[in-house]
């Protein structure tokens, strides 16, 4: 259940996380606890989670809710890249609200790059060692040129090469591009636990944590709320 964080001050602004939606609870505790932390540092706007698949609240019909209500609203999506979710799903959610704008896809950004090395060294991986950036993966072009992009971030402050994985929709597969590199570590990108994470645990290979509610995203996600509501 999405909770609203509205205050007497400004009860008509409003921001809204969207995320992919899982069926794993530790998946979804990771998207309330990413609203929870963005909305402690917003304590005058309105902080609800939607979700383009999977879990209720659909998008859609949080986004005809504030409609109705004339919320300004700011759409943030906590998805990785651009693909078919950012450009059907939140384009047309957003074109229903006429004071609505949403973010551009969450990554790639060099913050992310920096959590992913955190997770990397908690999981034990070789600091000079290969890594796998491990992404969902789309068939839309603009979708592996932002894996691609996110890859070069992570290489930027990693010891070792990195190379792009897919877990669907694109190739290499994460099994291919560990394929001839002994010791090669997996950066699960991904913000948190459920069915594609599962799939990275089963491989013999070093893998990490997915990106989780960590402090970094959620200052990125207010940032990304406080450039768009000024507009």
């Amino acid at each position: 259940m999405a909770i609203d964080s509205t205050s007497a001050d400004r009860p008509d602004h409003a921001l809204v996380l969207v995320a992919h939606g899982t069926d794993n609870p530790a998946g979804r505790r990771v998207i309330t606890d990413l609203r929870d932390l963005v909305a402690a540092q917003l304590p005058q706007v309105r902080v609800l989670d939607a979700y383009v698949d999977v879990q209720q609240p659909a998008l859609d019909d949080t986004m005809k809710m504030l409609a109705s209500e004339g919320i300004p609203t700011v759409v943030v999506p906590l998805l990785l890249s651009a693909g078919y979710h950012m450009q059907v799903d939140v384009a047309d959610a957003v074109a229903g609200h006429p004071a609505a704008v949403a973010a551009t896809s969450l990554g790639p950004h060099p913050l992310l790059a920096e959590v992913l090395a955190d997770r990397l060294v908690a999981a034990g991986a070789d600091r000079n060692g290969p890594v796998v950036c491990a992404v969902a993966g789309s068939a839309r072009a603009e979708g592996a040129l932002d894996a691609e992009q996110a890859a070069s971030y992570l290489q930027e402050v990693w010891g070792g090469p990195v190379s792009v994985g897919y877990l669907s929709a694109a190739t290499p597969s994460v099994a291919e591009a560990l394929a001839g590199q002994p010791g090669a570590a997996v950066a699960s990108y991904l913000i948190g636990p459920g069915f594609f994470h599962d799939r990275l645990r089963a491989l013999d290979a070093v893998v990490t944590d997915p990106l989780g509610a960590d402090a970094r995203i959620a200052a990125l996600v207010v940032d990304r709320y406080r450039t768009l509501a000024g507009r």
